[in-house]
């Protein structure tokens, strides 16, 4: 089961229930003065914040803020550059294949919100063409632009190539559009762990829904490194390892 922030579920529940055909849902950025106002609440208690008296541009700006404002990005500052540079694959299903390593190193926290993230801005992209008068004008490769400097952007402390701000760019807003667009395969586990978990099941099934990101690679490296690996251990250890490279 995935598990999100409470208030950040609540503002896409509430979401969910509006009209998402508002044009410029997710690109304006709604009154500051109310954004403000509602932020404030939500510090002190976001229980007491009731969202249904404020329109779709408003949470949307409001979520927009709640992302940005995180400690750490959605995709962990750490993660940066790897992410970059896997979207630099030629070769679309290794890059697809290499995305899906990828998110099995994320935090389990960051891994489930991004997930829910995706999946519900790709059903907003629905509402971009409803018919001739009617639409948000917000496709995903909108909303991957607008979306990607709250969650996938350069830490400030971040040494920089020359004069270059390397804080946003738009190999960063490419990779949000593919997660998108990749929908659940991006989140399902490849081939060579499912194997590598089968053929060494004995080491995972006490506990194995309790499991985080970190004690499961702990548990595949000490199990690659028994004196008769699998043929899968070895794939799944040459595929983690050239995931964090």
């Amino acid at each position: 089961k995935l598990q999100v922030p409470q208030f950040f579920e609540l503002m896409l529940k509430t979401l969910t229930a509006m009209d998402m055909a508002v044009e410029g849902i997710f690109r304006k950025n709604g009154n500051i003065r109310r954004l403000r106002e509602v932020a404030d609440s939500v510090d002190k208690d976001y229980s007491r914040v009731d969202l249904k008296k404020d329109t779709p541009v408003q949470i949307a700006a409001l979520l927009k803020k709640f992302l940005r404002e995180l400690p750490d990005p959605l995709i962990p500052f750490r993660m940066r550059r790897l992410i970059l540079a896997i979207a630099a694959l030629q070769a679309p299903r290794e890059r697809m294949d290499a995305f899906r390593y990828a998110a099995i190193l994320m935090p389990q926290a960051n891994r489930d919100m991004l997930n829910v993230l995706m999946t519900f801005l790709n059903w907003v992209a629905t509402f971009c063409h409803v018919d001739e008068q009617t639409g948000s004008k917000m496709d995903i490769f909108n909303l991957s632009t607008v979306i990607t400097p709250n969650i996938l952007y350069a830490d400030v402390k971040e040494p920089t190539r020359g004069d270059r701000d390397d804080t946003f760019s738009y190999e960063a807003c490419s990779v949000i559009q593919q997660f998108m667009e990749a929908g659940e395969f991006l989140w399902m586990l490849p081939d060579a762990v499912i194997g590598f978990l089968r053929d060494n099941s004995s080491e995972f099934v006490e506990g194995v829904s309790e499991l985080n990101t970190k004690e499961l690679l702990r548990r595949c490296e000490r199990q690659i490194h028994q004196p008769t690996p699998t043929t899968s251990g070895n794939g799944v250890h040459q595929a983690l390892t050239d995931s964090e490279t």
